[in-house]
């Protein structure tokens, strides 16, 4: 496909750190690598000035009058305005939306495909979970907002389902397509052995078997309960305290109660705690690690789990969650479906260190073969090229808005 002008747009954006936040910038960053024009959209981020955009790409950033601190979301009618008025000048070729639920992001779409005719594909990078009486109130209006969408991809299977239960009938003859984030390989890798040494060393190591978490420590990720599932599969497998370390790194608002819990059941003993790092700093953590631990159910698309099988780590986390689609149980991890099955997986994993070797490996192949930026966006040129030769379809509701402006 020739080179594309692409806009990318999103609410969560930097200077905010998270997993849309890194895909977007690793997204626009492999598409200039291609040879296409891609354009971050986004708001000010006003409460976290001052800070400095040195992207290789373009950032443009549209307040609103209306800044939500908690949520990091903006919005407003002149924000929409400038946004039009933005398109007029750059001549977009598609645009591509990221999170369904960014205010931002599902303005755009209304910009791009009512009013400029462009299309638009929306990745969906978390489930709806809205509670009963939210939907009631909210529900159809966020169903409505999302007409300007043509395609629509998932992270992962189970975000698909998600999301096209919340469109129902409103999805009509649109398309819901799976597409996971990207990875660099070549970055994420296992380590070579003096690698594995120095890491190791780095954190005081001797021969203990290593059990990483990296994450919010929040009630979706689970990270408080993991000291009842190590003490649990101590007691089942048998191996000495001594022999394992557990190293937890991040911070949230169920940190405090995490503690707690590692001191009631005496894993805190053999426990290093850090607090968030940054991505860039992590990479060594996965290669002085053996098992890597993910108890979360709510997981969209956990990059974690992506970045430990591309450093050769196994895996042991939820069946519920994104991390179904990336490890295959038995393979390149364990896939367990409940608390007390977690337990007994890290008590497999400790008595079979040879055979978690091995799950690394697999994983590592895994990865490279579906999970690379080369193969996503691959995969992504696609979408692009299927939903610009889709049936265009005009939104008459914005017929006399055209007029009026004079936007033909």
């Amino acid at each position: 496909m020739e080179g594309l002008k692409i806009a990318i747009a999103s609410d969560w954006f930097y200077p905010k750190v998270g997993g849309i936040e890194s895909h977007i910038d690793e997204l626009a960053r492999n598409l200039l690598h291609m040879g296409h024009e891609p354009c971050v959209i986004t708001h000010d981020y006003r409460y976290m000035r001052p800070y400095v955009d040195s992207f290789p790409y373009p950032v443009v950033r549209f307040s609103g009058s209306v800044y939500f601190r908690k949520h990091h979301v903006s919005m407003g009618v002149g924000q929409v305005w400038r946004i039009n008025e933005f398109y007029k000048r750059e001549g977009f070729d598609i645009t591509h939306v990221h999170s369904i639920y960014s205010p931002l992001a599902i303005a755009t779409s209304a910009v791009s495909r009512g009013i400029r005719h462009i299309p638009v594909v929306a990745t969906n990078h978390s489930f709806y979970g809205a509670s009963r009486y939210f939907d009631l109130i909210f529900g159809p209006f966020l169903r409505k907002n999302l007409d300007k969408i043509d395609t629509f991809v998932a992270v992962s299977s189970p975000v698909a389902r998600d999301t096209r239960e919340l469109l129902g009938r409103n999805l009509k003859d649109r398309h819901v397509l799976v597409l996971p984030n990207g990875i660099d390989v070549e970055k994420w890798r296992p380590p070579e052995p003096e690698e594995r040494e120095r890491a190791r060393r780095h954190l005081g190591l001797n021969d203990e078997i290593v059990i990483l978490y990296l994450g919010r420590m929040t009630e979706r990720k689970q990270a408080h309960k993991i000291p009842f599932m190590l003490k649990k599969a101590l007691e089942i497998s048998g191996i000495p305290k001594r022999k394992v370390k557990l190293v937890m790194v991040g911070s949230g608002p169920k940190k405090a109660l995490l503690e707690k819990n590692l001191r009631a059941t005496g894993i805190g003993d053999i426990t290093d705690l850090y607090g968030f790092m940054e991505r860039g700093r992590l990479l060594p953590l996965y290669w002085a690690s053996d098992i890597v631990l993910m108890p979360g159910i709510l997981e969209a698309f956990p990059v974690v789990g992506l970045e430990a099988m591309a450093t050769g780590r196994m895996v042991i986390g939820r069946n519920e969650s994104g991390l179904s689609d990336m490890v295959v149980n038995g393979v390149t991890g364990l896939l367990a479906t409940s608390e007390q099955d977690m337990a007994r997986s890290i008590a497999w994993a400790l008595t079979n260190p040879e055979l978690v070797r091995v799950m690394g490996d697999e994983g590592r192949k895994v990865v490279e073969e579906k999970f690379s930026w080369d193969v996503i966006l691959s995969r992504l040129m696609e979408i692009y090229r299927f939903t610009m030769e889709m049936r265009d379809d005009v939104d008459r509701r914005y017929a006399f808005y055209k007029l009026v402006r004079g936007l033909r």
